[in-house]
């Protein structure tokens, strides 16, 4: 009875410090939207917005689930600040679940922690108001974990934690394609719960799988892919002149990739629109070799003799390269859409938001300084490393203490690192953004095992 009565307070003091912090966070959000109207907006918004406004003429390559709801956001008014608004309230919904847990617990540090250095981390605040799925997929996995691990420890399900997951679990799982592995550790969960758990979780995870199905019959999302991508960045990579020009024993590139990229351009051509940190020169550039156009069996040919042959030819310059963009990414040493781009875009895809409608000068200024100092020292403020440190601990205790809740967490973002790690083609901070928000999860996880 004791034990009942506990968690009922528990429960209900969750559900006051969620308010407060949900009150909070929403208030902060909105005046920063307020200030930045309509958002930040780069070139993937730009993509996504001509898609929801010409579905069979435009496709951004994003998934499925972004263009929908961006489509559902933005379509009935065709104003940019809607689907934005929505994500900030989205971020704060979810993160005031955590920060109120943590508090109603008596983790004050950790709350504080969490609300100052993530919450309101400038950085953080600029992905949750940009119009790209990134910040979203950061938080809404954050979110689903976080309440994977309460359920896996608690056996029980509220209605608070039902509906973070109703929230989060679309985000997690269908906003990126790499997020469809937090499905398993999701359907883990599921029997683990108890008898009217099970039949809620599962309710929760068929009806969104029902919905992105249909959704994926009505709009097909034509993705960039996985292996090509990777393929023909490295194998540029590989082409890269040596004036140091050692003897092999045989050619680091094979002659049919060479025979097959020699059909579109000359060799020089790829080698001149190589960059170390990006692959976008070799996509866009006019002048550039534009690898996507490749037909696609030239593709796989390419993509068929990088791992047959080009690959274990190139060992030391791959692990370079993979370890070069991890770093690139890590220290947010890419690019970044700028806070006034959003003007172009506006202009661009005609929408009906006005840019900097509220006209706060004053107030922009002072948050662009408050930015520009946390740029400047990113590579500590915006590191991803505390989250990435955490994640290791967690599958080392969960590993001694056999904590099955830990570890339904923790391995399918060690996945995520390693993905990250080997395929990405891009220096790209916002792809590693998840690590940097992992401590939503981990922080409170660690103490409430210190605690116990």
């Amino acid at each position: 009875m004791t034990s009942t009565i506990k968690i009922t307070e528990e429960h209900s003091s969750d559900a006051k410090f969620f308010g407060v912090f949900f009150s909070l966070l929403a208030l902060i959000y909105a005046g920063w939207l307020f200030v930045f109207w309509p958002g930040v907006l780069g070139e993937d918004s730009r993509a996504i917005l001509l898609e929801v406004m010409n579905p069979d003429t435009q496709n951004s390559g994003k998934p499925v689930f972004w263009y929908y709801f961006v489509r559902i956001f933005y379509l009935p008014h065709e104003r940019v600040e809607s689907p934005v608004f929505a994500m900030l309230m989205i971020s704060a919904f979810i993160q005031a679940r955590i920060l109120g847990w943590c508090w109603a617990r008596r983790f004050f540090k950790t709350a504080l922690f969490l609300f100052f250095f993530i919450s309101l981390a400038p950085h953080f605040v600029f992905f949750a108001g940009s119009l790209y799925p990134d910040g979203l997929f950061a938080i809404g996995t954050a979110g689903l974990l976080f309440e994977i691990w309460l359920i896996a420890k608690q056996r029980q399900t509220t209605a608070l934690s039902l509906a973070i997951i109703t929230i989060s679990l679309p985000i997690a799982a269908f906003a990126r394609a790499n997020g469809i592995i937090f499905l398993l550790p999701f359907i883990i969960l599921i029997f683990l719960a108890t008898p009217q758990g099970r039949w809620w979780l599962g309710s929760i995870l068929m009806g969104w799988c029902s919905l992105m199905a249909v959704g994926t019959q009505f709009h097909k999302s034509q993705g960039q892919g996985v292996l090509y991508p990777l393929a023909i960045f490295e194998t540029v990579n590989f082409l890269q002149p040596r004036p140091m020009n050692l003897w092999v024993a045989a050619p680091r590139i094979s002659p049919l990739t060479v025979e097959t990229l020699q059909k579109y351009k000359p060799i020089d051509n790829y080698i001149s629109y190589y960059d170390p940190d990006y692959w976008d020169t070799l996509v866009f550039q006019p002048e550039g070799p534009r690898v996507m156009s490749l037909s696609k069996q030239d593709q796989k040919i390419i993509t068929k003799q990088f791992f047959k042959y080009n690959l274990w030819h190139n060992i030391p310059s791959f692990i370079g390269s993979r370890v070069n963009i991890f770093l690139v990414s890590a220290l947010a040493q890419g690019g970044l859409p700028s806070f006034d781009y959003a003007e172009h875009v506006l202009k661009f895809t005609k929408s009906k938001s006005q840019y900097r409608q509220h006209d706060l000068k004053s107030s922009e200024n002072l948050l662009r300084a408050h930015y520009e100092l946390s740029y400047k020292y990113r590579f500590l403020l915006w590191t991803p490393f505390i989250g990435i440190g955490l994640l290791f601990w967690a599958l080392r205790h969960g590993t001694i203490k056999r904590d099955l809740a830990l570890l339904i967490i923790s391995a399918p973002m060690l996945i995520q690192l390693g993905a990250i790690f080997i395929f990405s083609i891009a220096g790209e901070y916002r792809y590693i953004l998840p690590f940097f928000t992992l401590p939503l999860v981990l922080l409170p996880v660690l103490a409430a095992t210190k605690k116990h």
